[in-house]
């Protein structure tokens, strides 16, 4: 992404890029959940995170991607017994993380 120094150097407008960019892997995510569940309504996608900040929304891009991956089979590529073991400990803190963040119009 080529993005001009007047916005990078104003951190106004660079968080409103980072926060648009966010929104946008967080809807790709639902796509790929649709993709993957069949016919189920997915929890994932930006419309429940709009007042989100952007520390909760980095988070939850995170956690997500760290869900999908568990979704698979353990036994499909190898050392996903000790990605699992890992993940479950960064979903913990990530969850815990969350609880201290601003994720709703209520929080601001």
């Amino acid at each position: 992404m080529c993005v001009p120094d007047e916005v990078r150097l104003d951190p106004e407008k660079t968080g409103a890029i980072v926060r648009k960019k966010l929104m946008e892997i967080m809807d790709l995510q639902a796509d790929i959940d649709a993709l993957l569940r069949d016919d189920h309504p997915t929890p994932f996608g930006s419309k429940n995170w709009q007042y989100a900040s952007l520390e909760a929304l980095q988070r939850l891009v995170a956690m997500t991607a760290i869900q999908f991956v568990l979704f698979e089979p353990v036994s499909r590529v190898r050392g996903n017994e000790q990605f699992k073991v890992a993940a479950d400990r960064m979903i913990k803190i990530i969850v815990a993380q969350l609880k201290t963040l601003k994720t709703k119009k209520s929080d601001w």
